[in-house]
């Protein structure tokens, strides 16, 4: 017998299947916070053994793939949830809507058998909201913002309830803004309504946090089994209202005084207008190094083993000295086009693009970790962190806190880099001050208490 399936508490465990590590992880920490022992796994596989986490983490690697691949890669990782009889399966799906959100519910409804799928991807702290069924970034639809031209997932539908019904094949509802201002009990109504009309992805407005708790309640009262489908907005929410909230698990803060001169090294290759903005703030600081890796030079086979060495030895020498580090990619927007433009020159797509560098920074990030000791890496978008990461052996990521909203710190598991503390961010996440943050934190002794 699986030694999973004989535990009496299975039914109180939740499962999060993402669709990239910044993601998974990030979702993470929303339960890690709220005292549930969370890890992220590396691989997408379940270990065997039995685990003491209360919350499992997968990330299904699927958020730039082909729609029906993405139903494969996430009906495999469902299948391993359902054997194993975990209560509560949390879908997390990209904050601006990236992604094969549709198939994705799709494939864990029709493996874990759900009635209806609660879809709000709000996360209005961090400036996502829905509103009219309009997804928003900061107040602007998502196809007005850099999104439109990210790389390898541009958006060009901000009204979700449309761009769900083009991707999944049940129908869908809308909680509207009439039905949040009339309360939890008007969204169970209105919910109950769309249930009777045959609608099973229901996709609810929210611009306050408050409103993420109330269409948790409401779902709740239906009485019937849901599929929760959401950013890190919805994640946090989600153990009061189930009745699974442990003990706070500390405020991130952290005991006084700074550990030695160690280190910290920020892998920052993520194209994002907020990261560069990040990058910048960072810089200004005594004591930061910033090294920039040439992509043009990364790209091509006779420079790349070059570039990764001179970009390296000077990313050593610099933590060897007690500085912290800064690796960037193109930090301009003319670098980003002279980069794609010579992507295209040698035929490669832009989602290859931005794999062949995610890759270079993986093994920057591996040659620098493996030959000095360090107070902690942070590595920004998902490619590069799971780059890195997968370069470092690390079967999973332990979430311990957070260091701004969305944004997760814990330590890796497995590896030669084993019980290094590392922070990751998604690209387009955080203030200015983000990365500020992320470097105090990993200087900070570790809080005490960060599970159960």
């Amino acid at each position: 017998m699986d030694p999973m399936t004989n535990n009496e508490n299975n039914d109180k465990r939740i499962a999060v299947i993402a669709d990239d590590l910044t993601g998974a992880n990030d979702t993470g920490v929303q339960f890690a916070k709220q005292g549930l022992k969370t890890i992220v796994l590396m691989g997408g596989n379940i270990p065997p053994r039995p685990l003491e986490e209360d919350v499992l983490v997968v990330d299904s690697q699927s958020r730039a793939l082909d729609p029906e691949e993405a139903y494969r890669n996430v009906s495999k990782a469902a299948r391993m949830f359902r054997d194993r009889r975990f209560g509560v399966v949390f879908k997390k799906i990209d904050s601006t809507l990236r992604g094969n959100i549709g198939r994705e519910i799709d494939a864990i409804m029709d493996t874990c058998g759900q009635e209806l799928a609660i879809v709000a991807p709000a996360f209005p702290k961090n400036g996502r909201t829905t509103v009219g069924g309009f997804h928003l970034l900061q107040g602007a639809p998502l196809e007005e913002t850099e999104l439109a031209r990210d790389p390898k997932c541009p958006i060009t539908e901000s009204h979700l309830p449309t761009l769900l019904s083009k991707q999944t094949v049940r129908r869908v509802g809308h909680v509207a803004a009439d039905d949040v201002h009339a309360g939890a009990e008007g969204i169970r109504l209105a919910m109950e309504r769309m249930l009777a009309a045959g609608e099973r992805v229901i996709v609810c407005d929210a611009w306050r946090d408050e409103h993420l708790s109330m269409h948790a309640s409401a779902a709740m009262r239906l009485g019937k089994p849901v599929l929760w489908v959401g950013s890190a907005g919805l994640a946090e929410c989600l153990p009061q209202a189930l009745g699974l909230a442990a003990a706070k698990a500390g405020n991130g803060a952290g005991k006084d005084g700074l550990a030695g001169r160690e280190a910290v090294v920020v892998l920052a290759g993520s194209v994002s207008d907020v990261t560069r903005g990040q990058v910048r703030m960072l810089t200004r600081r005594p004591g930061v190094e910033s090294v920039d890796a040439d992509p043009c030079a990364l790209l091509r086979p006779d420079t790349a083993g070059a570039e990764i060495r001179r970009c390296s030895g000077a990313a050593l020498a610099a933590a060897k000295a007690g500085r912290d580090v800064v690796i960037t990619s193109g930090n301009d927007r003319e670098s980003v086009e002279r980069t794609m433009e010579t992507a295209s020159s040698m035929g490669f797509s832009s989602q290859r693009t931005a794999e062949m560098i995610a890759s270079a920074f993986g093994l920057l990030c591996r040659e620098i970790a493996t030959n000095t000791k360090l107070r902690g890496l942070v590595l920004t978008g998902g490619d590069i962190a799971l780059s890195a990461l997968s370069l470092l052996s690390a079967t999973g990521f332990q979430v311990v806190e957070e260091v701004a909203p969305g944004i997760p710190a814990g330590r890796l598991k497995g590896g030669p880099c084993d019980g290094l503390r590392v922070v990751t961010k998604a690209g387009a996440f955080g203030d200015g001050d983000a990365l500020c943050r992320a470097v105090d934190c990993l200087k900070r002794d570790e809080p005490e208490g960060n599970g159960r």
